[in-house]
């Protein structure tokens, strides 16, 4: 049976390889979301340490 076919609420199952695309997918956003806060919070610190000068934090 095809997807158009498929009767309501009856959900499709998802092959092994599909899953391990899906979560291999998730993992790699799951560390550029990672990579992207550390890169803002460096960015921050530097703010932070340029505004207050030296010796101040």
């Amino acid at each position: 049976m095809d997807e158009t076919n498929r009767p309501p609420g009856e959900s499709r199952v998802e092959t092994t390889e599909e899953k391990s695309a899906r979560l291999k997918a998730a993992r790699l956003q799951a560390e550029r979301d990672k990579d992207a806060r550390i890169d803002r919070a460096n960015r921050k610190a530097a703010a932070r340490r340029k505004i207050l000068g030296p010796g101040k934090g």
